[in-house]
This record gives structure tokens, sequence and C-alpha cells, in this order.
């Protein structure tokens, strides 16, 4: 699936994740979407830079940006949670890739 304009023409995106910044989906997301087996939310950008600052400085991991939308999200998720819930989020790739792009952005 494409996300596209009148024309047919794939629509433009933005995401401070470049692996993020794609403007269609595959036909496994796709399914699992519409079996009901996954939820898919969007996150801001701003919310991944805090999740990204809150997991480096709290845990010492540099998550990738990509990454920390997923963290982002968890982290909304967390504070409807009992003590007694468990929450996995599950990181890809590496931070350490994204720490001058993600300086450069926190210094605006």
């Amino acid at each position: 699936m494409t996300l596209v304009d009148g024309q047919g023409e794939p629509k433009p995106t933005f995401s401070i994740a470049a692996g993020l910044d794609y403007p269609s989906v595959g036909p496994e997301h796709s399914f699992l979407k519409d079996s009901g087996r996954a939820e898919y939310v969007t996150v801001k950008g701003e919310e991944a830079l805090e999740a990204f600052q809150v997991l480096s400085k709290t845990e010492g991991i540099i998550p990738a940006l990509e990454s920390s939308h997923a963290l982002a999200h968890a982290m909304k998720l967390a504070k409807e949670l009992t003590r007694d819930d468990i929450l996995i989020v599950n990181l890809s790739g590496r931070g350490d890739k994204d720490v001058e792009q993600v300086f450069n952005m926190l210094e605006k």
C-alpha cells in the first residue's frame, strides 16, 4: 500500500528517522493491520527525541531514531498500566549513528 495523491503520485513524507521516511508499507504489515493482529500509531518527532534521551540517560542504551518512535509510544502506554503489567519494546539498530543528528535537532 502506498500513500498517493489525486494524480496517483506518491505523497511526500517526513520523519526524523530516515528508516521511517517512506510513503508505503509492505503486504505483511497491511495483512496484520487488516486482520487486527497489529495496531499502527503515529509518534511526533519531538516525542521520539524525548524517548531517545530518556533511554540514553536512564539505561545507557542509545536507541536508533526508528526505535525511539516505538519507545515514545511505549512511554505513553506505560502510564496506563499497573505495576504488574509487562511491556516489552524490541530495539533495532544502533543509535550511535544518530547521535550527531539528534544533537543538531536538540540545539534548534
